[in-house]
């Protein structure tokens, strides 16, 4: 049986500590191309529940009553009856975030915009795999390129001129898209201009996958800005985030001594998290000195 270090928790707490090691050095093992496959089955599982209870609760529903009930209960009835218009209705296709990630990313780079994922989509690579209900995207976008984000997207997605131009000053932080096939959702924040953020945009990583075209391959959040972009987050909601928290110390347990703890030691000083990110490394097993 393993020996946990002194203030080591477990991600769950009914699950033990040597099977928890054990479950990060098979994790450990695989290549991110192989942590793909598996987030993606827990996504396509999650999927396929949901339309399994809508479909025995409404056993007599078309495709389009389908569809309807399916993206209420995941995006809320707004969007529902949004994307219910005759404009907007079209067969339901299930994917997962990855797939819309390639999506974005391709139309994004047609423009020459810089972006990275972020979130829980960057975090289920790089740490413990979770479902989420949607993708994180940092863009950096300058104001003559609005439109032509517009123009392209608006064959593919629903996206809103005012939420762009909402984000675009700094009234919000992020503005939607919904893949008009998928219905699945994607929060597009737009790049800050303050040191970190364009030290997250600068550290950038290209996971190109395996046995796979290179017009596969997106940009990912460094798993070091993963961890401190989700301690700021965790912080914003008083350190009352529990999922937040759980992802952080997926990556920390994860990635373990291949992270650039200087690099996080530096940020956690600047970001005033020093004494968070010290918690989740004692609460991961690792020992950080500041």
């Amino acid at each position: 049986m393993a020996i946990a270090p002194v203030g080591y928790k477990t991600q769950s707490i009914d699950t033990a500590v040597d099977a928890e090691v054990y479950l990060f050095s098979l994790w450990r093992q695989m290549d991110l191309t192989q942590r793909e496959k598996l987030m993606l089955r827990v996504f396509k599982k999650a999927a396929i529940f949901s339309l399994t209870g809508i479909k025995s609760l409404y056993p007599n529903a078309s495709p389009d009553e389908i569809r309807y009930h399916y993206v209420r209960k995941r995006l809320g009835l707004n969007i529902a009856e949004l994307l219910n218009s005759p404009e907007y209705n079209k067969e339901l296709m299930i994917e997962d975030p990855i797939y819309l990630a390639r999506k974005v990313a391709v139309l994004l780079e047609s423009l020459g915009i810089p972006y990275y994922i972020g979130g829980s989509v960057a975090s289920s690579l790089q740490g413990e795999i979770r479902f989420t209900e949607d993708l994180d995207l940092v863009v950096n976008i300058k104001s003559t390129q609005v439109q032509s984000i517009l123009d392209a997207f608006s064959k593919y997605f629903y996206i809103s001129e005012i939420a762009i131009d909402d984000a675009m000053c700094g009234r919000t932080s992020s503005f939607n898209i919904i893949d008009l096939e998928t219905t699945e959702k994607a929060d597009i924040f737009v790049m800050r201009s303050d040191a970190f953020a364009i030290s997250k945009m600068e550290r950038k990583q290209l996971y190109i996958p395996v046995n796979r075209p290179k017009s596969d391959a997106i940009y990912l959040c460094s798993p070091e800005d993963t961890i401190l972009q989700k301690l700021v987050w965790y912080r914003m909601t008083k350190n009352d985030s529990q999922r937040q928290w759980r992802d952080v110390l997926g990556v920390l347990k994860l990635q373990g001594d291949r992270l650039d703890f200087d690099y996080m030691q530096k940020w956690a000083v600047e970001l005033s998290l020093s004494d968070l990110l010290e918690t989740a490394c004692t609460e991961s097993g690792i020992e950080i000195f500041f």
